[in-house]
């Protein structure tokens, strides 16, 4: 009986080889796809480390395929795009030591100016929580390769000085194609900066034991049970706590600093949205001459009200001499994070 499943294997092999990464140049480099994965991992990939086993490329495979898949419609949908399928490129940041291959970028234009939106397309398992999603590493892997166009974008005449202004992450159902999730991510544009240190981490430091286990330790990431193949030399089975420095309560501060600043930038961006957004809508109604309005489903409206009152100002033009000590509140605990 002619065994299929090995030739197609076999197969798979022989077309794998061809586009095949070097290990070497990988090994010198934080890479996006990688960079918020367990920094353990990282350091036995980039340091030859043991694997328990042959590695399982087929999800990496479906990978590319859903990638050409959604590539190839959305240029038949006439979407303006650089970068895609075979025309992707690779930035290196020889200084930082972070690389990216990005996925692509789209020209979006919603009549208030043409501007670029970086692209990561990813394929999912039909098991998937869609509700968890999208995955953080994946929106720093995003992040990661915008900041990285803008960080070189004399280097990429294509560009011109059409800003990139965000990205989208798109999620496709690899056992229902039409079944497609959506993700708008922000630019980061500090991101570079805040993963020197961890790039750094990865590719120095001369022993793993000093390295934290995230996989295991970190509440957001469980990369030992499922997509490590070094839990051996790792000892993760019977692993303890990590004694390495920068960690606290059991989670790497260096994965905590940066989804703190990640979501401080998220946040300032959100409020800038969301005050322009507001300013449109009040110019809008003023504009039609009414106070609310009915749009789509719910409802618009403006109203006036009176400023509020500084009582602490008060205070201070009415008694300037007075002790305010005994009205002072709890002391309370204040995080600075840069």
């Amino acid at each position: 009986m002619l065994d299929l499943k090995t030739a197609l294997l076999r197969g798979a092999d022989v077309i794998d080889a061809r586009e095949a990464f070097d290990p070497q140049e990988r090994a010198q480099y934080l890479n996006a796809s990688e960079a918020m994965t367990c920094i353990r991992k990282q350091w036995y990939q980039k340091h030859g480390a043991e694997k328990d086993g042959p590695e399982n490329w087929g999800y990496a495979r479906r990978g590319k395929h859903a990638e050409r898949y959604i590539v190839e419609r959305l240029t038949a949908a006439n979407i303006p795009m650089l970068f895609t399928g075979g025309d992707q490129v690779q930035i290196v940041d020889e200084e930082l030591r972070i690389s990216c291959t990005p996925d692509g970028l789209i020209e979006v234009d919603e009549g208030t100016g043409v501007y670029w939106a970086g692209v990561e397309f990813k394929s999912s398992d039909p098991r998937t929580n869609f509700a968890k999603l999208p995955k953080d590493e994946h929106v720093v892997q995003l992040q990661i390769a915008m900041a990285m166009f803008e960080k070189y974008r004399a280097e990429f005449p294509e560009l011109g000085d059409v800003p990139i202004r965000e990205g989208y992450l798109l999620y496709i159902n690899c056992s229902d194609f039409n079944d497609i999730h959506t993700f708008k991510v922000p630019v980061a544009p500090k991101i570079l900066d805040r993963l020197k240190g961890r790039a750094a981490r990865a590719l120095d430091i001369k022993d793993a034991g000093r390295l934290p286990r995230e996989g295991k330790e970190t509440p957001f990431q469980q990369e030992c049970k499922t997509r490590c193949m070094f839990n051996k030399v790792c000892g993760v089975a019977g692993a303890g706590s990590s004694t390495a420095q920068g960690k606290a309560g059991g989670a790497d501060l260096s994965v905590q600093r940066s989804a703190y600043l990640r979501g401080k930038d998220m946040e300032a961006q959100g409020k800038a949205a969301k005050e322009a957004a507001g300013e449109l809508l009040k110019a809008a109604l003023k504009k039609a001459g009414v106070t609310n309005m009915v749009v789509d489903e719910g409802a618009v409206s403006v109203s006036s009200r009176a400023g509020s009152i500084s009582y602490a100002r008060m205070v201070k033009d009415l008694l300037p001499d007075a002790d305010v000590e005994p009205y002072r509140g709890a002391a309370s605990d204040t995080l600075t994070v840069k």
